[in-house]
């Protein structure tokens, strides 16, 4: 049960500091308006992320982005 317990808790401490990571680094692109990223809608319904990305004329490809699994994005890198 201990172990049960400190286990949930590193869990959500690792994802308090990806989550600090993402909103740190989305501040940082929100100020320059060309990184705004180019989003094709959910992961769930895009067949393949990187490949789509690259068929609208982004030459980096795309990237699933979001806090769960069950909401991320497919957005398109613009750089």
């Amino acid at each position: 049960m201990a172990k049960r317990k400190v286990a949930y808790l590193m869990v959500q401490q690792i994802l308090r500091i990806i989550f600090l990571i993402l909103i740190s680094n989305l501040g940082a692109m929100a100020m320059d308006p060309l990184n705004l990223p180019h989003c094709l809608g959910p992961c769930s319904t895009v067949e393949n992320c990187f490949h789509d990305c690259v068929a609208q004329g982004f030459p980096k490809g795309g990237t699933c982005i979001g806090i769960t699994l069950a909401q991320m994005d497919c957005c398109c890198k613009w750089s």
